[in-house]
Order: structure tokens, then sequence, then C-alpha cells
């Protein structure tokens, strides 16, 4: 009863947003005809709050803010990140814009299943945590990915919840193996 009662309130929260604050103009709509796309000052608002996250943790990171359509709307590479940890930000982004979901989730559902990891290699999809959809009133208005560090979910998450605010929960741990 009290997850119910906590999901209902976190769903509550998110459904009061106001996606206005958080989107392009009306008048960059008209030019991309696409309303609900995170805008510029948002994207660089969450991706200052990942680094500074990140540097309060000891932790280099590499963070990506797609659009919806999948055009970067803002990137930053923190010193000491080599092309692997910015690769993979990208990736993990990329990955949320062709899912819909986290990486995170991603990664439990092929993991302990080697059948399913040999169909989704020809996928675009990196399951490994650090990517998540960015969510405003029950619409992805992007997608952040952050490569680099130990906790790139946590970067991403705490990022996102101090700019926009209540997101979906976070995946739990991947789905313990089978016993053959």
């Amino acid at each position: 009863m009290k997850i119910i009662i906590t999901f209902a309130i976190l769903a509550g929260a998110v459904s009061a947003q106001n996606i206005n604050k958080f989107v392009i103009s009306d008048e960059a709509a008209k030019k991309t005809l696409v309303k609900n796309e995170i805008s510029a000052d948002t994207a660089a608002k969450i991706t200052q709050a990942c680094v500074d996250w990140a540097t309060k943790n000891n932790q280099a990171v590499s963070v990506f803010v797609l659009s919806p359509t999948g055009q970067i709307v803002h990137a930053h590479r923190m010193d000491g990140q080599v092309p692997i940890n910015t690769e993979t930000a990208l990736l993990k982004a990329q990955s949320v814009l062709y899912t819909r979901d986290s990486t995170h989730a991603r990664a439990n559902q092929v993991a302990n299943n080697v059948s399913l990891q040999l169909r989704w290699d020809k996928l675009p999809v990196f399951p490994v945590s650090g990517g998540l959809p960015i969510i405003v009133g029950g619409q992805m208005i992007g997608a952040i990915g952050v490569g680099g560090g130990s906790r790139d979910e946590d970067c991403a998450y705490q990022a996102l919840t101090t700019v926009i605010g209540p997101q979906p929960p976070l995946a739990g741990p991947p789905p313990a193996a089978q016993a053959k």
C-alpha cells in the first residue's frame, strides 16, 4: 500500500510540472514543427547540475543532452575524459531515444540472457546504466547520457531532479541468474 501511495504522490508531482518552462518557445517550435523539445537553456542547466554533482563526488564525466529527434542540444566533457567516456555518454543518450527507457532498465533485460544479447547486438542500444529519458508532464522532451564515471546514472538522475523535478524511478538491480 505504501508503494501505491508513494507512486500516486510522485505521479501528482510529475503531472503538476509546467512543460512550457523546459521546452523550446512557441516561435522556435514553428520553425522546427516540434513543440515538446528540450530548450538549450534547460539542457545547459541539466548538464551543469550533473557536472556539479560529479565534481562534488570526485568523478569526471562526459554528458550529452539530446532532443527527442536525436540532435545534440548540449554536451560537456570534463577534464580527464578519454574518447571512450565521451562516446559511451552519447551512445547512452541515443539508446534512450531508441527505446524510450533508461539504459539501466535495458541492461537488466539483457542480463543473464545471452540470446537477447545476441539479438540486440545489431540494434542501436547500449545497455549500460547512465542514460535516462527527460520527462516533464508525462512527455519525453529529450534524453541524457552520462559516461566516464562510476555513478553515471546517479549523476544524470540528480541533475534531472534538481533542474526539472521528479522523474520516473530508477531501475532496480538486474534479475538473479537462473540456476541451470
